[in-house]
């Protein structure tokens, strides 16, 4: 299936891309339909339909209870917690609402900027930022914004969460995977006594997959006893890594990916500010007004491996204090990325595939000849500091 980002080409490019989306998702209308006559185990399942980049018709009960909300006003329900807020979804909308609980109005600011500037290098980049996705941002409402006015009876009110204004980051929602894949998931990682009680827990139905390929319980065995290309995702991964360090210049900080979904129609995200636009504005101005919203259809959906949360992120220079920045700023990020593992054969193949594609994407992002030394000083320092790792724990 083609990404989303082509909807920012030619009208026939689109056309085309149409095209190739009904053809995916008549593809595995009937895959789905083949897996249920075969009776076809759960691995079977997951490694049929899970992909970083597929088309999946779904006609669960989140599905048509999110159809059926489009176009209503209906009230906000918390799908998340975040370090400085919660999260919220609109059933019927495409849009999540990360609302401020602290007053760290600077952070959620920073936050709104540097998604925005993640954003238009994965648009500026195209073919090269490979098959992660990043959730369209949308407006950064203030407490006096008119979001407020039109939305805060919809808000729950709680002794731990007052019903009031406050700072509130509308970006795309990315939505759990399909009901058919979560369950495939329990059944194949959960233990059984308590599996049915997991596939009916509603907070279940809210959450994203964690792709961690640094951590050898993910990466030796669950993508390899799936028969999941997890190759594909280190590569995928090695390529927005790389698009952060070098086109973004941001140490990456917390940065996490995921694998969830989206409604399949296009999901145009709207007249969204130029980046040049809002570092201009005076930091907490609300863009909320902006703004428009779409149309979606909940009951397709694409899964794709997505790439989130930008709010401990801080800029790099081009030179060796920037890769060593982001060297820090990678050891103290969860084991998304593969990792060195010179004791596991397994892992140390990721390690290699993702590092030789991180070089080799770096050096067409960056700019400058300065520059093209850069991304291989990241890959050593990283195997530096694991070597150092390795012989503490020796002695």
């Amino acid at each position: 299936m083609s990404s989303r980002r082509d909807a920012q080409k030619t009208d026939e490019t689109v056309d085309s891309g149409i095209s190739s989306l009904a053809v995916a998702i008549e593809r595995n209308l009937k895959l789905e339909e083949k897996l249920e006559e075969e009776d076809a185990t759960p691995q079977d399942v997951l490694h049929r339909l899970l992909s970083t980049k597929s088309a999946i018709s779904t006609t669960s009960s989140f599905a048509r209870s999110q159809q059926a909300a489009v176009g209503t006003r209906a009230p906000f329900r918390e799908i998340g917690v975040g370090s400085i807020g919660r999260v919220f979804g609109q059933p019927g909308t495409p849009w999540a609402y990360k609302v401020l609980l602290l007053d760290r109005t600077e952070k959620l600011w920073n936050n709104y900027v540097v998604h925005l500037r993640v954003q238009q290098s994965f648009d500026a980049l195209g073919e090269h930022a490979g098959l992660v996705e990043v959730p369209r941002i949308a407006w950064f409402a203030s407490k006096s914004s008119m979001f407020w006015e039109e939305n805060l009876d919809l808000f729950p009110d709680e002794s731990t969460f007052p019903r009031r204004p406050r700072e509130v980051l509308c970006m795309e929602r990315i939505f759990p995977l399909p009901e058919k894949i979560r369950h495939a998931l329990i059944d194949s990682f959960c233990n059984p006594a308590i599996a049915s009680k997991a596939k009916t827990d509603p907070a279940n139905k809210d959450c994203l997959v964690r792709v961690l390929l640094g951590r050898r319980r993910f990466g030796a065995s669950q993508p390899g006893g799936l028969d999941l290309d997890a190759e594909e995702y280190a590569r995928s991964m090695a390529d927005a890594l790389a698009i952060l360090h070098w086109h973004t210049k941001i140490d990456a900080m917390d940065i996490e990916f995921a694998l969830g979904s989206t409604p399949l129609d296009r999901n145009a995200v709207r007249r969204a500010l130029p980046l040049k636009g809002v570092e201009r504005l005076v930091p907490g101005s609300s863009t909320y007004e902006h703004t428009t919203n779409a149309d979606p259809n909940f009951k397709r959906r694409s899964v794709s491996l997505w790439l989130l949360d930008f709010d401990a992120c801080s800029p790099i220079t081009m030179d060796n204090a920037g890769v060593q920045k982001a060297v820090k700023a990678w050891l103290e990020t969860d084991p998304f990325c593969p990792r060195p593992h010179a004791e596991d054969e397994y892992m140390q193949n990721l390690w290699r595939v993702f590092s030789e594609r991180y070089i080799a994407t770096g050096r067409k992002v960056a700019t400058g000849k300065t520059s093209q030394s850069l991304p291989a000083k990241f890959i050593n320092g990283i195997l530096d500091e694991f070597a150092h790792r390795s012989s503490k724990r020796r002695h």
